[in-house]
């Protein structure tokens, strides 16, 4: 399993007006709250990722080209959970 500061907190640009970001959690031991942000000073609303649900959900709306992102778990940091992010896309 990778750990989610390998993989998945990496930083990501978006490339097409108007995308949108979802993540779907693969595996994860415990229930995780997760949030895009950007700069440290702007922030998504955290997202719940139940344990066990593998159900993507839309973490971010309308992110503009060249926007850098990235991920942040909020609250339990240290479990070892894997995922898929999908960004530049549409509902």
């Amino acid at each position: 399993m990778r750990t989610a500061s390998a993989d998945l907190l990496a930083a990501r640009t978006v490339t097409v007006d108007g995308s949108d970001v979802y993540l779907r959690v693969t595996a994860s031991p415990v229930d995780l709250e997760i949030r895009w942000c950007r700069d440290g000073r702007v922030a998504g609303s955290p997202v719940l990722f139940p344990a066990g649900d593998r159900s993507r959900r839309l973490l971010g709306t309308n992110l503009p080209a060249g926007t850098t992102f990235c991920l942040d778990v909020v609250g339990e940091r240290d479990q070892a959970w894997s995922g898929v992010v999908d960004w530049n896309v549409s509902r």
